[in-house]
C-alpha cells in the first residue's frame, strides 16, 4: 500500500477536532482505503520537479521530490536527522482532503457542481458556484478541500496554480 500518512497520524492530526468522532466511527479498513485513495487524488496532481526515488518499488508516490534551483536539485525537504521526507505540508493536506471527503453537509450541492451546474433557482434563493470550483473539485483538480489545495499549492506546477 502507498499513503502518504498512517492512520496513527490521522488521528494524531484530527485529535480534539470535532471531526475526530466522523473519523473514528471508520473501521480500520475504511480507514486505510480512505488513506490510500485520498494520496493517490493527491499523488496524481501536478507537482514541480521530479521522484525523489526513480525505482517505482522505492517511492511508489510521487513524494519526496528532488526540485529544479539555481543550483542544481535539491530535495524539497528534509528532517532534523537530515534524512529525506515528504514536507508535513503534503501530509497535512492529505489530512484535510480526508476530512472534506467525510464531511457530507454539502453533498447535494457538490452533486450539482459536478454535474456542470453553475448557477441554481430556487424561489427567491439564487446560487451561483465560485467559478473555482470546476467538475466538483477544485481549481480542475480532484480535491474538496480548499485547505488541502492551498498547502498543495507552492508545490504545484505553474499551469495548476490559482495565481
Amino acid at each position: 500500500m502507498a499513503e502518504y500518512i498512517t492512520s496513527d497520524e490521522m488521528d494524531a492530526y484530527v485529535a480534539d477536532r470535532p471531526e475526530e468522532a466522523v473519523w473514528e466511527a471508520l473501521t480500520g479498513d475504511e480507514q486505510t482505503a480512505l488513506l490510500v485513495y485520498v494520496s493517490k487524488l493527491v499523488d496524481a496532481l501536478p507537482f514541480v520537479g521530479k521522484k525523489y526515488e526513480t525505482d517505482i518499488s522505492s517511492q511508489p508516490l510521487q513524494w519526496p521530490r528532488l526540485i529544479k534551483t539555481r543550483r542544481g536539485w535539491a530535495v524539497a525537504d528534509r528532517d532534523a536527522d537530515d534524512n529525506v521526507v515528504v514536507p508535513q505540508a503534503i501530509k497535512d493536506a492529505v489530512a484535510e482532503e480526508i476530512l472534506a471527503r467525510l464531511d457530507t453537509t454539502n453533498d447535494q450541492r457538490r452533486k450539482l457542481q459536478e454535474g456542470g451546474v453553475t448557477d441554481f433557482k430556487l424561489g427567491e434563493l439564487w446560487e451561483e458556484y465560485d467559478a473555482g470550483m470546476q467538475g466538483g473539485g477544485i481549481k480542475g483538480t480532484p480535491l474538496r478541500s480548499w485547505t488541502a489545495y492551498r498547502l498543495l499549492e507552492p508545490y504545484l506546477a505553474k499551469g495548476a496554480r490559482s495565481r
